[in-house]
């Protein structure tokens, strides 16, 4: 088995006595255990008239089995045990991942191993799930994604089984009169869940002979029925919907045209990625690329290739392009284009060198491979343990072995116009019919003759190149030798009028990658909503005006981003260290030089109002949110009040913006990983003579945030154009102390499972039901929520109410084993290890950020969190959480459904943000 030389973890395939596949993981440094099976069932093999059972059957697996019965259980062990899980129904897989505290590996194991061993399907759970999956269908309704994926279904091949309806609702899993939906589901599970057709990964701090026990005592008793997987016989298009026109109507403001080519499967050649090098060549956005052409021409924002579903016998290959208002009128103009470029790189663009420039990227992406967290590398890992050969497991995603022109010579030969269909989405449009499920309209028109034979002769255009040689590619892969004392903390190394830098080289992961952060805060950038807006506009107009030249360097494992935040805006570069000085030279000249192009400022300035008022269209609990932070950040303005600030400005505005932006600034940087002092000293200087950091006054832009200190209950509604309601209930800190941190994070952690519980599970409010952390410039927050089809305000309210009223009394029943349980439990999550370069350099700069700058805030949160006594719980629910003492902000909506119920009347309301605002300290 090939593994990364930077990659010290151990590895073992076996395969138990009942034909379970298995890949063992030794990690030593691994702060949690985690285990993922997948089983190759999918919404494929839903029955005909029972569509979304694999979907439901994922679901009732969580909730009960012969040894461990209690509904909710699962979930209560993996929470007090400082872990989470979750799982997901694809198309042929359905995956189960969860991950625990070590110690707690072996239990977890054995409740897990009895889904696929000794199920219940408790029949009061398959009557409350079924609900708990139409939730989940309704909350998506509103979707544009679900709207446009249920379009791909109707237009395909009505045979193949990807036209299903995946997710299921409640008539699809309705009793009836024939045939109760739970003696179908136990037939599907005894029917597909054999264990020759699963995948099972381990990965933990055991040994892999200890991993090796847990698999072979907790999972060979799941039966092997030697089923072989049924091929899908059938095409996924035939001509009668290949050469098509599809229009969709969207509910947010989308424009965006997609070609798409069905391909035959290409599992088998995973080794050579044929279809990666085409991606690579035709999604290009460096000079003369495609995108770089359609720019120019006014038409297209973004483009992307390779992307479309795949599955056993087929794979889409799209080529995806965000389009400007006047580009939705040059629509067989940009095909003809697309088709002009498929003909350079068959003419010109197939070559050894680009292939191993490609390979190059690949290879040094897998050598600096670093460690994901546990639970994401067992999902990954069992997916290539079902799809490539035992010994590619961990190498296959990045393997490029030869270059095989003739196959890529065929697979371009099917990028024919007649081999494609041409997807609009967008307003406007000609739309003829209404999609089951999701109700979007849409139309469908063969190609006219004019058009198909345009785009067979496309002609050439000579703006369009492809791409040179790339002059990032790294040619010292190496990490630097460690200078002394490279394990202590980060170092303040120039603390001058305006500008600081810290500077650590990173002594553990041993990649040659770095993280660099310039945090440029100016008060003007953010004395007015409206100042605010000119902020992000400068920053999407620059980012805009360097992407041409700098596509190269991230084609080569570097990164960056440029973004606006409450204080100014930051720059940060990551990825392989080693041209980053030419990255950085390149963005400030590009920013030395700044241009204010009157029509790309308008473009982006429609891109943005598109963006803030699709917002509008979001989910009831993401405007909540969203409306939340808005409403105690006065330096992070809701998206109402961003959109009435930027529809009146003008680009002769910006120029003098910027200039009084840089007249009053402070710079802290922080560059980290494979940086020598010396060479971080020298960055500096460059940073400082761009920014003039001499002449300017010197000013840290304030954050400030409203307190509601003693304001009892505090209602705020807004307005969604969404079928569902929504509540969420907001608790602040006035203290920042560690001790105050620790008992906003324990409360969250002690009450998310009964929570999800109670009101998911057993009450059946809605799908979207939690409890989340939420700190707000830096004071600690705790919040409920839930979205929900069946309930309003009032309602939800009064089960929030009750809830909060009574989880004192469920503090109280936990013994002291499980009460020691949940505090270690989150002790382990939040001392957990960074897992990589980018993790770590993260949360130091979190911690610059918070004026950390002895980088010990964790370890005192810890220390506090050790301290805290159940009846010290007990008296923060009483005093803080109970609804009678608390000073908490209720944010609410009242969906479409239920427009008669009586609106919520609670505490008091908050009528004029801006006088809200003015508290703010």
């Amino acid at each position: 088995m090939q593994t990364s030389p930077n990659d010290l973890k151990q590895y073992r395939y076996v395969t138990l006595p009942n034909a379970l596949k298995v890949l063992l993981v030794h990690d030593a440094d691994a702060p949690r255990s985690a285990a993922a099976l997948s089983v190759q069932v999918g919404h494929f093999n839903d029955p005909q008239d029972r569509q979304g059972m694999a979907h439901f059957l994922e679901h009732m697996l969580f909730l009960g089995t012969e040894k461990y019965p209690k509904v909710g259980e699962f979930q209560t062990f993996i929470n007090q045990s400082g872990g989470s899980n979750n799982a997901w129904t694809g198309t042929e897989n359905t995956t189960f991942f969860f991950e625990v505290s070590p110690h707690a590996f072996g239990e977890g194991l054995d409740r897990f191993g009895q889904f696929f061993t000794a199920p219940l399907f408790n029949e009061e759970a398959v009557d409350k799930e079924r609900n708990a999956v139409d939730s989940e269908y309704k909350l998506k309704l509103k979707d544009d994604v679900r709207r446009l994926y249920q379009v791909h279904k109707e237009t395909i091949n009505q045979a193949h089984p990807f036209a299903k309806f995946s997710v299921g609702d409640l008539t699809t899993l309705a009793d009836r009169d024939d045939s109760l939906v739970r003696d179908e589901l136990i037939a599907f599970y005894q029917q597909h869940y054999s264990a020759n057709l699963m995948g099972l990964v381990l990965l933990g701090p055991q040994s892999l002979e200890e991993l090796e026990a847990y698999a072979t005592t907790f999972f060979r008793d799941i039966p092997n029925s030697d089923k072989a997987k049924a091929p899908v016989a059938v095409p996924l298009v035939t001509e009668n919907e290949n050469g098509r026109f599809i229009t969709i109507d969207p509910l947010k403001e989308v424009r965006k045209l997609t070609l798409s080519f069905t391909l035959p499967p290409m599992d088998a050649y995973y080794r050579q990625k044929p279809l990666s090098y085409i991606a690579h060549l035709l999604g290009n956005e460096g000079q003369g690329s495609l995108m770089s052409h359609l720019k120019q021409l006014g038409w297209v924002n973004s483009l992307a290739a390779g992307g479309g579903v795949s599955g056993s016998n087929f794979r889409e290959f799209t080529v995806s392009l965000s389009l400007t208002p006047t580009g939705v009128d040059h629509v067989d103009a940009i095909v003809t284009h697309v088709f002009q470029y498929i003909q350079l790189i068959r003419d010109q663009g197939l070559d050894q060198w680009r292939f191993d420039e490609k390979r190059s990227v690949l290879d040094m992406a897998f050598r600096y491979q670093e460690k994901s967290r546990p639970l994401d590398t067992v999902s990954y890992l069992v997916m290539n343990l079902l799809h490539y050969a035992p010994e590619d497991i961990i190498y296959g995603d990045y393997m490029m072995t030869d270059y095989d022109e003739p196959l890529i010579r065929d697979l371009l030969d099917r990028l024919r116009p007649d081999n494609m269909r041409l997807v609009l989405v967008a307003h406007g449009q000609n739309y003829d019919r209404t999609a089951q499920w999701y109700d979007t309209p849409y139309g469908v028109t063969p190609f006219t003759d004019a058009q198909l034979a345009q785009w067979q002769q496309p002609g050439t255009e000579a703006a369009l190149l492809l791409p040179e040689r790339n002059p990032y590619l790294c040619e010292k892969p190496d990490p630097l030798p460690l200078a002394d004392s490279t394990d202590l903390p980060p170092k303040l190394i120039q603390d001058l009028p305006g500008f600081r830098l810290w500077h650590k080289q990173e002594h553990e992961f041993r990649v040659p990658k770095g993280i660099v952060y310039v945090a440029i805060d100016s008060p003007h950038a953010v004395s007015s909503p409206r100042n605010i807006v000119k902020t992000r506009l400068c920053v999407e107009m620059l980012l805009e005006a360097t992407n041409e030249s700098a596509y190269p360097a991230e084609i080569a494992g570097m990164s960056y981003n440029l973004y606006a935040h409450q204080g100014g805006v930051t720059l940060q570069l990551s990825g392989f260290s080693e041209k980053h000085p030419l990255l950085l030279k390149l963005l400030l000249e590009r920013f030395a030089n700044r241009e204010f192009n009157p029509e790309r400022f308008e473009n982006i300035k429609s891109q943005m109002l598109r963006s803030w008022r699709n917002a509008a269209q979001d989910k009831p609990i993401s405007q909540l949110f969203n409306e939340l932070t808005g409403l105690l950040q006065p330096n992070n303005p809701p998206y109402p009040v961003l959109i009435e600030a930027l529809e009146t400005i003008e680009v002769d505005e910006l120029p003098a913006f910027v200039e009084a932006m840089f007249a009053e600034l402070h710079i802290d940087t922080f560059v980290y990983g494979n940086w020598l002092e010396e060479d971080t000293i020298a960055l500096a200087e460059t940073l400082k003579d761009a920014f003039r950091v001499t002449n300017q006054l010197y000013g840290e832009a304030q954050r400030p945030l409203v307190h509601l200190d003693r304001s009892g209950t505090l209602s705020h509604e807004i307005h969604c154009d969404h079928a569902d309601s929504a509540l969420l209930m907001y608790y602040q800190s006035r203290a920042i102390t560690p001790r105050k941190i620790a008992i906003y994070t324990l409360a969250n952690h002690l009450m998310s499972t009964t929570f999800f519980h109670e009101l998911r599970t057993r009450q059946q409010l809605g799908y979207m039901v939690g409890t989340a952390n939420l700190p707000l410039n830096r004071h600690p927050g705790l919040i409920l929520y839930i979205q929900s089809p069946v309930a309003a305000p009032t309602q939800l309210l009064e089960a929030m109410d009750e809830f909060t009223n009574a989880f004192a009394l469920v503090l109280l029943e936990l013994n002291e084993a499980q009460w020691q349980a949940s505090k270690q439990g989150l002790i382990a999550q939040i001392a957990e290890p960074d897992t990589n370069l980018r993790a770590r350099a993260q949360r130091l700069w979190v911690s610059i950020g918070n004026k950390d700058e002895t980088f010990s805030q964790r370890q005192r949160v810890i220390e506090a969190l050790e301290k805290v006594s159940r009846a010290d719980m007990v008296r923060f629910v009483v005093d803080v959480i109970k609804p009678r003492t608390s000073n908490r902000i209720v944010m609410h909506c009242q969906g479409q459904a239920h427009e008669q119920a009586p609106p919520l009347d609670i505490g008091t309301p908050i009528d004029s943000i801006d006088a809200f605002q003015r508290n703010a300290r």
